[in-house]
């Protein structure tokens, strides 16, 4: 537990770091264009901030299909058919950014909800193994006199 508390309090804010960084990259040096949203999916929601929506779109003449999440505490507010901008890297096509800072990398792991659960795993885990510790040294008894 102490080991998966310090993987993800210590993980958790690099990914963040690292995704709102490409998010930047692509807003400068991408390029703009249109994506429609094709479909709206929960599969994995634990709650609305992990909702996702595919996206397609269309880059030098090739088309492209891609997962982002979406959303927040209200869930996703783009429903299929929308078309949005996104800013795609000319140098790798995979790779976009969303006007609200999602990109393609964007998942659960990239949102704000680990980073408490991380402390709160670091902390049980850290309360175990002071618990454990303390167990096994001998206690002495009161001596009377």
């Amino acid at each position: 537990m102490l080991v998966a508390g310090l993987a993800l309090a210590g993980g958790t804010p690099i990914l963040l770091s690292r995704n709102h960084d490409k998010a930047q990259r692509l807003r400068a040096t991408g390029v703009a264009v249109d994506a429609s949203v094709t479909s709206w999916s929960a599969q994995q929601r634990s709650n609305a901030a992990a909702d996702y929506i595919r996206l397609t779109y269309t880059y030098n003449g090739v088309r492209y299909s891609s997962q982002t999440r979406c959303g927040g505490s209200g869930g996703c507010a783009e429903p299929p058919g929308l078309t949005l901008r996104i800013w795609v890297d000319p140098q790798d096509p995979d790779e976009f950014v969303t006007s609200d800072g999602n990109t393609d990398d964007s998942n659960l792991a990239t949102s704000h909800l680990l980073l408490p659960a991380g402390f709160m795993t670091l902390v049980g885990g850290l309360g175990i193994w002071v618990a454990t510790a303390f167990r096994s040294i001998p206690r002495r008894g009161r001596r009377r006199a």
